[in-house]
């Protein structure tokens, strides 16, 4: 199933528009949002200790996943499918990374906002599927970064909740 899934979503690169759609919203609009992010809580909200989350939570979210790919040592599907990604990824598959880090974040943009929330938890829906029609990511690596995200997010607001 999880093969199945991936060469449906992989199907959907042969679309120009969503091909570059898939290549924008996974390698550009991901960092524009989370520096926006950033830039709005300093500026309209002068809130440093919610950037402070929102980056603290995103880098250890990013070395998370880092650990867990070279501990599963999964190869991505463009490798053992034999594919073409859209674009060339090195290590490995699981978890995305991407998804990782803006489930994570969008945690804590929630906590900050629901309305916030809501737009970087469609976002990373957009980032999961994104990755997986570029070609570098299968359904389980997508989900696995959001349920590791998501996880750590929350012990990132649980424990600067008592500082």
């Amino acid at each position: 199933m999880n093969t199945a899934l991936f060469n449906f979503f992989f199907s959907l690169s042969t679309n120009p528009t969503i091909a570059w759609s898939a290549l924008f919203i996974s390698n550009t609009l991901i960092y524009v949002l989370v520096f926006l992010t950033i830039i709005i809580s300093y500026i309209v909200r002068r809130d440093v200790f919610n950037i402070m989350l929102i980056l603290g939570a995103g880098a250890f979210a990013f070395v998370s996943s880092y650990i867990i790919k070279i501990l599963s040592k999964i190869p991505r599907p463009f490798v053992e499918l034999k594919l073409t990604p859209l674009f060339m990824e090195k290590g490995f598959s699981f978890p995305s990374s991407h998804v990782t880090v803006i489930s994570a974040i969008s945690v804590i943009a929630w906590n900050i906002d629901y309305r916030l929330g809501i737009v970087f938890f469609i976002f990373t829906i957009l980032v999961a599927i994104s990755r997986m029609i570029i070609g570098v990511h299968y359904p389980i690596d997508v989900l696995g970064g959001l349920v590791i995200g998501i996880s750590i997010g929350l012990i990132f607001i649980e424990i600067f909740k008592k500082i």
